[in-house]
């Protein structure tokens, strides 16, 4: 049994499916510039020692899914502050700011996880250029940050997704740590929230992948799932091994090269371009009433209830109906509830505010007890939910019981 063991394991040896530490260490001492990507990797010296970098160049016409990088050259400051709602944004200029995206050993952040690839990328001429920084080891993160902190002073932007709370924090606390300066843009956009006001109607997951699926069309083959990152990564530390590492590099390629094409499809929807779907009239229209942009936003929000997209178009509806409210029209208020009703007679709010309205505008207790008994009898209403809701049992009830009250009143 020794014996077969043995012999065994010297196949093994010799056919190179395993190896003995001694050829690991061989493998090591191989410049990783050799081993992972010839002829686009190459070490930079800093003050803190040498340092691992992988450079990529695009032209602008290349065509990343549906759309060119090229893209992005005509998308202005002023088109993106009505999807952040951030004024600050008014001169912010994507042709001089610089992409973020980085690849960790775990997602808590805190002291013990590391960015181990810091994935860039900006505007260098006629060409998109893209680097990435490498932690070959742990003791090549000061060189790393240093190359790294004096790049991204040169710009005085970052568009990243998700960078906010994950990313730019991520790389502070690994400057802190490294005792550097914090990398602090003077202006940042972060395209998750971008898309999170834009596409929540539409989509049911605002991950990249997802955007990149539904909008950007993009799918992605053979890429590795974030999940399986860290892992990847500490085996390459521990036994050499760059197969799947050079799928986490790609990984972080797209990534870069969707925020760029995602920034212009941002851009063309918040200019009221590109709209493919109610949920963005609906969101668009949301987003133009909040920035005091009265015209545009009623415009969005009439398609979006105009639409026959169901529940998208009554919830438009109903967004037209309180901006009426708030103004005092409550004519015009009072003909989208009853059109409501009509279209979606399922829907308590219709009842309820129609109930309010005949009660405290028009004195009519006999309307506005006959809408809320309609209302109780709706099965949304029938759920156990919270007292401080106005379409809850309870609260309808007392509603009722006040408008009887009110009514009899009235009769003595």
């Amino acid at each position: 049994m020794t014996r077969d063991l043995k012999a065994r394991l010297k196949s093994l040896r010799e056919s190179g499916e395993v190896k003995t530490g001694k050829q690991f260490a061989a493998a090591l001492e191989q410049p990783l510039e050799d081993r992972l990507f010839p002829g686009e990797g190459r070490e930079e010296q800093t003050s803190f020692g040498r340092c691992y970098m992988r450079e990529l160049r695009f032209a602008l016409d290349y065509r990343h899914g549906s759309a060119d990088l090229s893209g992005f050259l005509n998308c202005r400051g002023s088109d993106l502050i009505l999807t952040t709602r951030d004024r600050t944004l008014e001169q912010f200029n994507p042709c001089s700011s610089l992409f973020l995206d980085i690849e960790t050993t775990g997602l808590a952040g805190g002291t013990g996880t590391w960015a181990f690839l810091i994935g860039l990328g900006w505007l260098d001429g006629n060409q998109f250029r893209l680097r990435q920084y490498f932690l070959r080891r742990p003791a090549e993160e000061r060189a790393i940050l240093s190359h790294f902190s004096d790049l991204a002073a040169r710009f005085p932007g970052l568009i990243t997704f998700n960078g906010k709370m994950f990313d730019l924090p991520m790389i502070q606390t690994r400057q802190m740590l490294s005792g550097f300066s914090q990398t602090i843009p003077g202006l940042h956009l972060d395209l998750l929230q971008c898309a999170r006001n834009l596409w929540k109607k539409r989509l049911p997951s605002r991950t990249l992948k997802a955007l990149e699926e539904e909008l950007l069309g993009l799918r992605r083959y053979d890429d590795i799932p974030g999940a399986e990152i860290p892992a990847v990564y500490f085996d390459y530390l521990r036994r050499g091994k760059t197969d799947r590492l050079k799928q986490v590099f790609h990984h972080n390629v797209l990534d870069i090269l969707s925020m760029v094409t995602l920034l212009e499809r941002v851009a063309e929807l918040s200019c009221g371009r590109l709209i493919e779907h109610p949920g963005e009239s609906l969101a668009l229209g949301k987003l133009y009433l909040a920035a005091g942009r009265v015209g545009e936003g009623l415009t969005h929000l009439k398609s979006a209830s105009d639409s026959p997209a169901g529940e998208l178009a009554v919830e438009a509806a109903l967004e037209l109906s309180f901006y009426y409210k708030r103004r005092g029209s409550w004519i015009e208020a009072a003909d989208i509830w009853l059109h409501t009703i009509d279209r979606e007679p399922e829907d308590p709010t219709a009842y309820v505010e129609l109930a309010k309205y005949y009660e405290h505008r028009l004195k009519d207790y006999e309307q506005a007890i006959q809408l809320t008994e309609k209302a109780l009898l709706l099965p949304a209403c029938r759920l156990e939910v919270s007292l401080s809701c106005q379409h809850s049992p309870e609260a309808l009830q007392r509603r009722l019981d006040r408008l009887k009250r009110r009514l009899g009143q009235l009769r003595r």
